[in-house]
Formats: C-alpha cells, sequence, structure tokens
C-alpha cells in the first residue's frame, strides 16, 4: 500500500512507453507496474505521464540591469514554470554591482527560500567584478552544492578577459564542475553596432547586423578552443545559429568535452520578426538574435540527430514597458534584450517535435530533462521515471489544442513572443517530489515548498584531455 498512486497513465520510462501504475512513498518513486494500490490516488487515464522538466537555463528575481529589474521573482516565476510542465530549475546566482560570486550565490537563495513551489539548484557567475579570489570563492561554493559556473564574452559589466577565462576554466575542471558560455564576440558587437549608430541605422531590424552569427560563430569556436587547452567540460548556451552549431560538432569530434543548448526562440522565431513595426517588434529582441530559416532547419536536424544536448528557456522576464524604456519608436540600441519562456518551453516542443514525430520519446526526454540532470549534477535524484528517484512528474493531456498567449500564462511578464500560436498537448497536473503543485491545471503549493537541490560535481578525469597532456615533446 503506497502513500500515493498514479494509476492507468501512458508513463514515458527510459526504454519506451508503458501502460503502468507508479507508486509513490515519501517523496520518491518507490514501484513502477500494474495494480498498485494507495491511501491516495490520481486517475491518469488518457494522460501521458512524463517526468518533470527541468529548465536548467532561466532568470528569475536577479539584480536590476539596464535599468529594470526582473518581473518574475521565485514565486511567480516558479508557478509559471510548473504550469509549463517544470518542476525543477537551475537559474543563476547573477551578481550585481560591487557583489561577489558567493554574495549572488547568497542572495539568490534569500530570494528563493519560502517563494520558490518547485524545487530549484543555482549556477555561479564569474565577471570581472565578482572578486580577485576566484579559487577561493569557487572553493566555497562547491561545498555548498554549486557544480557549475557562467561566464559571459560580452556585456558591459559581465565580460571576462582571457585570463580570467582561463583562470576559471582551470579551476572548474580540478573542481570537476561545467563551465556554461554565452560566445558572442565583444569587440565585434560594439564596433558594429557603432558604425550603425553613426549611419542612422537603429531601426530593431539591427539587432541581428550588430549581433550577426559570425560574431558568435567566433566566439564559440574561441570558447571551445579554450575547453580544448584546459580539459574543461564546457555548455555553449542558447546555440542560435547552423555556423555555431558545427563549431561544437566539430569540437566533439577532436574530443573537446562540449555541450550544446539551445532554446525555443531559435527555432520558432526569425529574423523576420524584428522587421515589424517597432513595438511589435521589440517583442523578438533578444540575444543572440533570432536567425534565418537556415539555421532554423539545421538546428531541427540537431535535436533530431543529438546533436544539441539541452532544451532551455533562457527565461528572462522584463515587463513590457521596461523592456521599451516607455519610447514610442524602440530602437535596436535602446530595448532590453530578453523574452519571457519558462512555460512555454515545453508545450512547443511536445507539440512540435514529439506529437508531430519529429523527436523520437527518446530524444525528447533527453532534450527535456535527464540529459540536464546527467549534465549539471542531480541524476541520482531527479530527471527519470524510475524507482528511487524523486517523484516529479507531468501528466499531460495530449489531445488538448490551446493558444499561447500571456493571459493563458503565469508570468508576470505583460507579453509573449508566441502570442496567438495554438499547440498541442498541455500539462494539467504537475507533481514535486509526489505533492501536486498544479492539479487539474490549478495552483496546490503554498510559496516555499520547493527546495534548494545540492548537485554534485564530475569526476575530474571525466572531463577531456588539455592539449598540453597530448603533446609529446612535454615528455621528452
Amino acid at each position: 500500500m503506497h502513500e500515493l498512486v498514479i494509476k492507468d497513465g501512458r508513463v514515458a520510462l527510459d526504454d519506451g512507453w508503458a501502460e503502468c501504475d507508479i507508486g509513490i512513498d515519501d517523496g520518491r518513486i518507490a514501484a513502477i507496474g500494474k495494480g498498485l494500490l494507495g491511501q491516495k490516488s490520481i486517475d491518469a487515464l488518457g494522460r501521458w505521464v512524463m517526468p518533470g522538466g527541468i529548465d536548467a537555463h532561466c532568470h528569475l528575481d536577479q539584480p536590476v540591469w539596464g535599468g529594470a529589474g526582473n518581473a518574475d521573482d521565485f514565486y511567480s516565476g516558479t508557478i509559471s514554470a510548473a504550469f509549463g510542465g517544470t518542476s525543477c530549475i537551475v537559474p543563476f546566482g547573477m551578481p550585481g554591482q560591487n557583489m561577489t560570486t558567493v554574495g549572488a550565490i547568497d542572495r539568490a537563495l534569500e530570494r528563493a527560500a519560502g517563494r520558490s513551489v518547485i524545487d530549484y539548484g543555482l549556477h555561479a557567475v564569474v565577471t570581472m567584478g565578482t572578486g580577485a579570489d576566484v579559487d577561493g570563492q569557487l572553493n566555497q561554493l562547491a561545498g555548498r552544492g554549486i557544480a557549475s559556473v557562467k561566464l559571459f564574452m560580452t556585456y558591459q559589466g559581465f565580460a571576462v578577459d582571457d585570463d580570467l577565462f582561463f583562470r576559471v576554466l582551470d579551476k572548474a575542471r580540478r573542481l570537476g564542475w561545467i563551465v556554461m558560455v554565452h560566445a558572442e564576440n565583444d569587440a565585434a558587437i560594439r564596433r558594429t553596432r557603432q558604425r550603425l549608430i553613426d549611419l542612422g541605422r537603429t531601426d530593431i531590424r539591427y539587432h541581428v547586423v550588430a549581433h550577426s552569427e559570425t560574431m558568435e560563430r567566433e566566439a564559440t569556436h574561441r570558447a571551445l578552443a579554450f575547453a580544448e587547452m584546459t580539459g574543461a567540460r564546457m555548455t555553449i548556451v542558447h546555440v542560435s545559429s547552423w555556423q555555431s552549431a558545427e563549431e561544437v560538432a566539430r569540437a566533439k569530434t577532436r574530443g573537446v568535452a562540449a555541450i550544446a543548448e539551445t532554446c525555443p526562440q531559435y527555432l520558432f522565431l526569425g529574423a523576420a520578426d524584428l522587421d515589424r513595426p517597432p513595438i511589435d517588434a521589440a517583442r523578438f529582441v533578444f540575444s543572440p538574435p533570432p536567425r534565418s530559416p537556415r539555421s532554423h532547419e539545421h538546428l531541427w536536424r540537431e535535436l533530431i540527430d543529438g546533436g544539441i544536448d539541452l532544451w532551455s528557456s533562457d527565461h528572462s522576464p522584463y515587463y513590457f514597458a521596461d523592456k521599451i524604456g516607455r519610447s514610442e519608436a524602440p530602437a535596436f540600441t535602446t530595448t532590453l534584450s530578453g523574452i519571457p519562456g519558462i512555460e512555454t518551453r515545453l508545450p512547443l516542443l511536445f507539440s512540435e517535435g514529439l506529437l508531430t514525430g519529429r523527436l523520437t520519446l527518446e530524444r525528447y526526454l533527453d532534450l527535456t530533462s535527464r540529459n540536464a540532470a546527467s549534465i549539471y549534477g542531480f541524476a541520482d535524484r531527479k530527471g527519470s521515471i524510475a524507482v528511487g528517484l524523486d517523484a516529479d512528474l507531468a501528466l499531460w493531456d495530449p489531445m488538448a489544442r490551446w493558444t499561447l498567449g500571456h493571459k493563458a500564462l503565469h508570468s508576470r511578464v505583460d507579453f509573449t513572443p508566441y502570442e496567438g500560436r495554438v499547440v498541442t498537448g498541455k500539462p494539467t497536473t504537475v507533481l514535486v517530489r509526489g505533492t501536486p503543485v498544479v492539479a487539474d491545471g490549478k495552483l496546490q503549493a503554498e510559496p516555499g515548498f520547493g527546495r534548494f537541490v545540492a548537485r554534485a560535481a564530475a569526476d575530474p578525469d571525466l572531463s577531456g584531455k588539455p592539449v598540453e597532456d597530448w603533446t609529446p615533446w612535454l615528455d621528452a
């Protein structure tokens, strides 16, 4: 007799679909089989029971940047995530001005405690201003369940120089951490941006010129070369173009421990969306920007074939008035970069990837939960439907057709770039550690139900070999 049984669902197991029950005790999956009995039960007949999604790249309740703070805190943001079928997130401890890397994690933990309705980890962030004692700070965080760090190659106040880049890579390899990289060439962006301003070409459409595919490709190549030199594990986040995806593929063939992440906006939105009237086009400003049909097609192939490892939202929640700076004619130079997506991430891929047959069940599970749990160090607790793991589950109605729009979503952001898009498939009940956070489309969890998830670093020997280890003359 189990505490709770999910009855008669079509269950997405690691080895395929199964018509079965799931028995849950003490927040974990205790049994998978037919005819299980429980003190309580949830009828899943006609539902597809999926692992709760893991969104390993999203932004919530960060310090003010660009003159605006986030619309979503850890309460509203995790509610939105849960309604989208996500049961665990890994956002960033983003530093504010004069804040150390450790201080930024402390701030994020304080903001999340008592607010989050789903479980969460945190990524560290290192910038030029987060303190000189990088090794000491990362050592401290390693003892607190942090196992990843992000570096930016662009953005004033965030971009790191090559010396700091190498310091972090060397340290991360010794710790068994993974380094996440926002790869765009900062000097090229600043140069092109200024030339466009000088020419009076500041319409939003020029955002794709100021952040071209070539700039992303060059930075991706350089970051992966650094990973190759140091043997560090590296995620290239929000891969947006065929050129960058090819750089990751080439690095993998050389033995680099390289991981590629992409986001819905790079398959469902395009450069043509920036050619709309300015107020409308502002809804599609994010960095790297939306790309060409060629890149869309290439990224779909990479999702299908396994070249892309992670499907994340990069949820960057700003109120629309803050995003455009209350301008009647927004320009690419004044519009804040970032869009919401924490709730639409899974429905878009479920509808257009899994249901259409573009993606196998195996690929869908890898992209939406399993790989994130494995890569970021908590596959011993989350990411799959298996005995012993947390009972993080999402019951989907695969027949539900609904229209994406900000009024139908639960983020505090007052727009969505997917307004009016019709999708099929909707999560109706979402459980975290066996407790319904959303039940039959209604919020059940109280603020603070979500817990911090301490993550484990990888064995440093599983990282790539530094180039120096391959050069025979060093042993001569």
